[in-house]
């Protein structure tokens, strides 16, 4: 993991993941926060179809401590002309809300800047 300066305003620890596993249908976004999609990524990214499809997150307790997990912003796109129209996104607070029922803390949301996606991730206490 790389190691960055760290001050005592950002409560993100000290080490972020170098790569991301992706997980969920369809290929995968741009990879969130600078990282590269890895099969082995320290990270994990989730895409979910729906607000009923938020059981796809897993529980905390099933990750190592500390793994970043991210639950991106909207569902594989479909094909043609309703795939482009037909996208919608799943919204924040049910996001945030999937991370605290399985169990994560200091779960945030926030827009990347280098993506653009609007992210929700927490941490594996």
């Amino acid at each position: 993991a790389a190691r960055r300066e760290h001050s005592r305003f950002d409560m993100r620890p000290a080490t972020e993941p170098a790569s991301i596993r992706f997980a969920g249908t369809g290929a995968p976004p741009r990879a969130p926060f600078g990282l590269s999609w890895s099969d082995a990524g320290e990270a994990l990214a989730v895409r979910v179809a729906s607000e009923d499809d938020l059981g796809a997150v897993p529980g905390a307790a099933t990750l190592a401590p500390g793994t970043l997990v991210v639950v991106l912003p909207e569902p594989a796109r479909g094909r043609g002309l309703l795939g482009a129209f037909g996208r919608r996104t799943v919204s924040r607070s049910a996001r945030c809300g999937a991370l605290l029922l399985r169990g994560y803390v200091d779960i945030r949301a926030e827009i990347d800047p280098r993506s653009r996606l609007d992210l929700v991730h927490g941490r594996v206490p």
